[in-house]
């Protein structure tokens, strides 16, 4: 049995994308899967997660104390196979590489445009630290085994590179997404959004669009540190809190369209937003910030609305139009659906993941 061992000082250890779907994945199907990560101990769904304690709130002991501990831990695994998850691990990874191991770098994020939008680096310099990061992720992934992308965008990224590329998308897993057959008729005058609350991912947007909306809401799910939107102060806002999985399938049954206005950021430009699709998945038509990527998703399919986060109005008019007009939503809202479970789905992701790694485990360039 191959030993995998994916290791991230990020992340917490049920992710969606690294636990729940990629390690979950693998153990299901024949692997003898680990997973290093911040946190406690302990096993769950077929996998052995190996915790290496809180993770600091100060970057340089993370940086010089933190991550030391989690490629110790990685280290004691002896595994045949190592997944990074993390830009900060990248000099482990190469470590790892020069003990003779097979070694993944898995890019969720187009990091050197991410660069560019942090907003506790002073503007002057993020032009320099992008690209100082940008020669030092290229020397790192060289001596690397492959890259994983989350997107055909940072795949090709990396192409010239690196070693062996492919693209394993985010995309929602069909069995945690209820398609929601309640008629659109018989629901609330509401939209939703679900997922992190902050300015970059339209917490503004979504707000101001509301204020005229009088007799309609929109209800907002998920992390925030803005105390205006927790105390429900905006007019026709309602913020209910994170939600487990139930509570976000709930959500999605009582309401009529689902938001995804993310600012025109460097790194959101070319992404591939997971509660999109999830909305889709879940029958309801989107509204979405108008970028390439995300355009053809929605203009080949037919299930929603493109508009430019800065036009407020256009954003309040459309939630209004969708709510109004619950037929042409739900016609909309199955469109997506159908196009989710034909292509935009974890199952297809997962069963290319496997290819990959069985490719790894031959020595063979996976397809890309």
């Amino acid at each position: 049995m191959t030993k995998v061992c994916h290791v991230t000082s990020v992340h917490e250890p049920l992710d969606d994308r690294i636990f729940i779907k990629e390690c979950v994945t693998l153990a299901k199907n024949g692997f003898q899967v680990t997973l290093v990560a911040p946190g406690d101990s302990f096993e769950k769904d077929g996998v052995k997660i190996v915790g290496c304690g809180e993770r600091p709130e100060n970057r340089i002991k993370r940086a010089f104390s933190f991550d030391k501990t989690v490629f110790g831990k990685a280290l004691a695994q002896d595994a045949d196979i190592y997944h990074f998850h993390d830009p900060e691990m990248l000099k482990y990874a190469v470590k790892l590489v020069r003990h003779g191991k097979k070694v993944i770098f898995d890019s969720h994020e187009d990091v050197p445009a991410q660069i560019m939008d942090k907003p506790w680096i002073p503007k002057i310099f993020r032009p320099a630290v992008s690209s100082r990061y940008e020669r030092y992720e290229t020397r790192s992934v060289k001596e690397l085994t492959a890259v994983v992308a989350a997107t055909e965008f940072i795949e090709e990224k990396f192409r010239t590179r690196c070693n062996k590329t492919i693209t394993i998308c985010n995309y929602p897993k069909l069995d945690d997404i209820v398609f929601q057959e309640k008629p659109f008729s018989d629901r609330s005058k509401q939209a939703c959004y679900a997922g992190g609350i902050s300015v970059i991912r339209g917490e503004k947007i979504m707000t101001d669009a509301m204020r005229p909306l009088d007799g309609y809401t929109l209800k907002l799910a998920g992390g925030c540190e803005n105390d205006v939107i927790k105390s429900n102060s905006h007019p026709n806002v309602e913020y209910v809190g994170m939600l487990d999985r139930k509570g976000v399938n709930a959500l999605y049954g009582e309401s009529r369209v689902g938001l995804s206005v993310l600012m025109p950021t460097a790194n959101y430009i070319n992404s591939l937003p997971i509660k999109m699709f999830e909305y889709m998945a879940a029958g309801l038509p989107v509204i979405a910030s108008d970028f390439p990527v995300w355009r053809k998703v929605v203009e080949q399919n037919q299930c929603g609305t493109l508009v430019r986060p800065d036009d407020i109005q256009k954003i309040t008019e459309t939630i209004k139009m969708y709510i109004d007009d619950p037929e042409m939503a739900q016609e909309q809202g199955k469109r997506g659906r159908a196009a989710v479970i034909g292509k935009y789905n974890w199952e297809v992701e997962g069963s290319r993941l496997l290819d990959f790694y069985e490719s790894l485990q031959r020595g063979e360039k996976p397809l890309t």
